[in-house]
């Protein structure tokens, strides 16, 4: 995109919010806990059972998952939430080009 974008004033400004945007990961995060399966283990009984994270998405149809570490949690927890204001921005961003549009036909033409 070279020089002055062509969208309305409003536009620019969503431009530039989303600019300002971090990192991003368009998944689910499912946070739970399970059971590892070893007989010694404090979860085998009545002990607590082990934390465990995944992320979720689709891909050509399919659900695929990815462990995700405990000390990671919370900053991937932050990416799918910046996912969620990017798809909320390029919706508006869409919404307001799709106006733009409209408004530049009805002008007279010289």
């Amino acid at each position: 995109m070279v020089g002055e974008p062509n969208t309305s004033k409003r536009g620019k400004q969503l431009l530039k919010q989303l600019r300002k945007r971090g990192p991003f990961l368009a998944a689910s995060l499912v946070v739970g806990g399970k059971r590892c399966g070893r007989p010694d283990c404090r979860c085998a009984e009545d002990g607590p059972i082990h934390p465990t994270a995944n992320v979720t998405w689709k891909e050509k149809g399919k659900t695929r998952t990815l462990h995700v570490p405990q000390e990671l949690i919370e900053e991937v927890a932050q990416w799918i939430e910046e996912w969620r204001t990017v798809r909320e921005l390029v919706q508006k961003m869409s919404e307001e080009q799709r106006q733009h549009l409209l408004r530049l036909r009805k002008k007279p033409r010289d």
